[in-house]
């Protein structure tokens, strides 16, 4: 098991004690995992975490049970009622550090946008939040920008900067994250450690201007980066906290809308740059046909100021 799975397993087992401490559990290996037990007074749930190809994977068994249903949406952040759906931020429920230890009620959170888009910029942003601030942007509808249109993120971004003003966007255009992209390929790097150098950097942004904040909550995207250790080199009394589905928490929501509206902003910037009125989001065939289209008016060169080269779509071109 990997240092930082193995971390993870730790603050799993921590979280389901903090839920509730008379809870036991316990922990044998699995074929790539490790499955926990947790076993109250009169029911036993089954938590299975695999550590694939494609990231962390969470497998519930053991029978029906309130305890289940409970533990479930404390730990993936969905309210016990509607845990097949998106989480969604609202009343009281802001934080899902409230009942981590030492929590002091100031956080950051970050989050991304453009991971998945063939055309346009990678952005990472981070905003940290007192609970006066977290109130404030509940009241103003802020949520996890998948849940909203891209007019309501534009909106929400401008009100957002003003009631958490300590925050950071760090955003990657395609000449230069292909440029990041191959350097980090060179040294037998990924994505991941991409994407791991944009939340540290952002949440050092905000970490630095803020020395009583003890907690910082990443959406988790891999079992395997450094976020945690590289941070606490330089904030050891910072609590890293890596979660599944973290845009529930009001901070990474604020974040992901941030990252949101900067990539908005570049990919329209792009458009302009092409005479196009916008370019295709996602990595869709539409997105292929359009960059076909633009290599057979711009060139090659052109179009990989405007695309990620290490998408499948660029080799259909």
């Amino acid at each position: 098991m990997n240092n930082d799975f193995a971390a993870y397993i730790d603050n799993l087992k921590k979280q389901v004690k903090n839920f509730d401490s008379s809870l036991a559990v316990t922990e044998k290996p699995l074929q790539y995992g490790v499955q926990l037990t947790v076993t109250g007074s009169d029911s036993k749930v089954v938590i299975s975490v695999y550590n694939g190809k494609k990231g962390l994977k969470l497998v519930w068994g053991g029978s029906a049970s309130e305890l289940r249903s409970q533990l479930e949406a404390y730990l993936t952040g969905k309210t016990a009622d509607t845990a097949a759906e998106m989480p969604s931020v609202c009343g009281n429920d802001y934080t899902l550090l409230r009942n981590c230890a030492d929590f002091k009620g100031i956080w950051a959170g970050s989050d991304e946008s453009g991971k998945g888009d063939f055309f346009g910029p990678l952005v990472v942003a981070a905003v940290l939040v007192d609970i006066a601030a977290a109130e404030k942007l509940v009241r103003l509808g802020v949520r996890d920008c998948k849940l909203i249109n891209d007019k309501e993120v534009l909106r929400l971004a401008e009100l957002i900067a003003e009631a958490a003003p300590v925050n950071s966007v760090l955003a990657l255009k395609p000449e230069m994250y292909n440029f990041r992209y191959q350097q980090m390929r060179a040294d037998g790097k990924n994505l991941n450690h991409l994407l791991s150098n944009g939340h540290i950097a952002v949440l050092s942004n905000v970490l630095r201007q803020c020395p009583q904040c003890n907690y910082a909550l990443v959406d988790q995207f891999t079992a395997s980066n450094d976020i945690r250790s590289s941070l606490q080199r330089e904030f050891p009394e910072v609590n890293v906290v890596q979660q599944h589905r973290a845009e529930a928490d009001i901070a990474v929501a604020a974040a992901s809308v941030l990252a949101r509206a900067r990539f908005l902003a570049i990919m329209q910037e792009l458009a302009a740059q092409v005479g196009r009125s916008e370019l295709p989001k996602g990595g869709s065939d539409a997105a292929t046909a359009c960059a076909r289209e633009l290599l057979k008016e711009l060139g090659r060169s052109s179009l990989e100021r405007l695309v990620k080269v290490h998408f499948a779509n660029y080799k259909k071109i």
